[in-house]
């Protein structure tokens, strides 16, 4: 809704209900409006708080109904102006509780949205007088937007830059896990590939020196398998491609060392087993050929009685 349609609006409705019709409060909704258009939004947030206050006075103090939340909306908009941020999100909550219409319930989330992403990407808040990192904000932003809107135009946008500030801030479980939704309940968002890649990656970062678990490595070649079936003609399969290439390394030299372990207590028809694992899935790699070498060396070797 236009500045202009919404001042008319505004004005409309006061000057209709008795309780509220004087002139002085048309004066300063239209003033307010005016300054917002105007860019002076110090001004305007001064006399939008000026009429929420005058509004509850007339009407002993109603801080509810659709004109009220527009007032608090575009009250809203005045503090992003200025960036204060963490104030606009304090009115917003005000407008959740006002029983706002449906589309300044939607604006406001917008703003709500807007603001969270902002603060995860760069944005700092000031507290005490210090200019300091949002991140963790908007990041609780964000979040309550996923789970309390969950079918809102811009709520995969919300889960994909949560899983993306996972994985960039060292919890690539929590990433794998937000990539994973969004693929699963927003398919046909402009997120999809990109989540699909990157849930691979995500389970990448979780392999934890050489005891690694092969769940991991699974679940990582799943997904970069999907990506490529699912995404062909994406810009990044070869990046898929070379994933997989890594990923039947990290395979190959876990067998082998599951093998090592078999053979030292002497259980070679397990380490056989993952050893020709190896030789398998990984030929012409020089895992493969040390595979073949240890395979050699336990020829003709039997487990000792009573090893388990």
């Amino acid at each position: 809704m236009s500045g202009n349609l919404t001042l008319m609006l505004l004005i409309t409705v006061f000057q209709s209900a008795p309780a509220v019709a004087d002139k002085e409060l048309s004066a300063l909704i239209q003033e307010a409006s005016l300054a917002l258009e105007s860019g002076r939004a110090a001004e305007a947030a001064a006399l939008y708080e000026d009429v929420i206050d005058l509004y509850l006075y007339e009407t002993d103090g109603n801080a509810t109904g659709p004109i009220i939340s527009k007032v608090r909306l575009d009250l809203t908009r005045a503090l992003v102006e200025m960036r204060q941020y963490d104030d606009a999100l304090r009115i917003t909550e005000d407008i959740f509780d006002s029983d706002p219409g449906p589309q300044t319930l939607a604006e406001s989330l917008q703003i709500r949205f807007n603001i969270g992403f902002s603060y995860l990407t760069g944005s700092t808040r000031r507290l005490f007088g210090l200019e300091v990192s949002a991140e963790r904000r908007g990041l609780e932003v964000l979040n309550e937007l996923i789970k309390d809107y969950p079918f809102m135009d811009f709520t995969d946008d919300a889960i994909f830059h949560c899983g993306n500030w996972y994985l960039k801030n060292d919890s690539p479980e929590d990433a794998e896990r937000y990539f994973t939704r969004l693929i699963r309940e927003y398919p046909e968002s402009e997120w999809s590939a990109a989540s699909q890649l990157l849930a691979g990656d995500a389970s990448m970062a979780q392999l934890k020196g050489v005891d690694y678990d092969l769940g991991i490595l699974v679940s990582a070649e799943r997904h970069y398998r999907r990506y490529l079936r699912l995404f062909p003609g994406q810009g990044d399969s070869a990046r898929a491609r070379e994933k997989l290439s890594d990923i039947r390394l990290f395979k190959a030299r876990r067998r082998i060392a599951i093998a090592d372990f078999y053979i030292r207590i002497k259980k070679f028809g397990s380490a056989r087993i993952y050893l020709e694992k190896v030789i398998q899935e990984a030929a012409e790699t020089p895992e493969a050929q040390e595979a073949r070498e240890v395979l050699d060396s336990i020829r003709g070797k039997k487990e000792e009685e009573g090893t388990q």
